[in-house]
């Protein structure tokens, strides 16, 4: 199924702009991995997506409609629903692409719009029921983190944090997002995840509780 036609042609004013072309800077970066690549040519479609480029869109659906789609039918279990969450994921991107900040990865971004669909989808069904997930290490656990929803809790996390141990603490935490999604949201291994969660609470709890000097 061709999304972002179907998205485009729903919403998309007349006279886009045509695609930009790829910076020097990016396509000549050799330091940077894969995934550095692919996270900032992600970023460079958005902002272009975001000043009318119909094309840039479309390329960003074809970039995320396979691991999105495999995303929402692990959390469905049905086809036909994730697909139709899947259009839906897309519709809501293009509608709400000038609330993307570019300091923070795309895929984070979108794979959130997926998972509040797919959590909205489900409530219609049946209540969902909040669960902790089983700690992943022996540092601070679920318990230290029984204030998320506190703003300054967040807030000192914001500051403190590495955005990447930052974004990872919201889409588990916040988002609900198991370790393996988190993953896959973040373009991350799911080792990676763990660490940068276990980092990120033993710093939060260092900072809320800090040993007292000793005289």
């Amino acid at each position: 199924m061709n999304y972002s036609a179907s998205v485009i042609d729903e919403v998309a004013p007349a006279g886009s702009k045509g695609p930009p072309s790829p910076r020097a800077a990016e396509t000549a970066a050799l330091g940077q991995t894969e995934k550095e690549i692919r996270r900032a040519e992600s970023r460079r479609l958005a902002i272009a997506a975001q000043g009318g480029c119909i094309e840039s869109f479309e390329s960003l659906v074809g970039q995320f409609e396979k691991p999105l789609y495999h995303f929402l039918l692990a959390k469905t279990r049905n086809h036909h629903q994730a697909e139709d969450l899947l259009q839906d994921t897309f519709l809501i991107t293009y509608r709400k692409l000038a609330q993307f900040n570019p300091d923070y990865p795309f895929s984070s971004w979108i794979f959130t719009i997926a998972n509040r669909k797919a959590i909205s989808s489900f409530r219609k069904h049946k209540p969902v029921q909040e669960e902790c997930e089983i700690p992943i290490d022996k540092t601070p656990r679920c318990e230290v983190m029984a204030a998320e929803t506190s703003k300054s809790l967040w807030s000192v996390a914001r500051s403190l944090l590495p955005a990447n141990q930052y974004n990872a603490l919201r889409l588990f935490y916040i988002e609900g997002m198991k370790i393996d999604e988190v993953a896959v949201a973040m373009n991350s291994k799911v080792n990676s995840v763990k660490v940068w969660l276990h980092r990120a609470r033993k710093k939060i709890a260092h900072e809320l509780n800090p040993r007292p000097s000793v005289p």
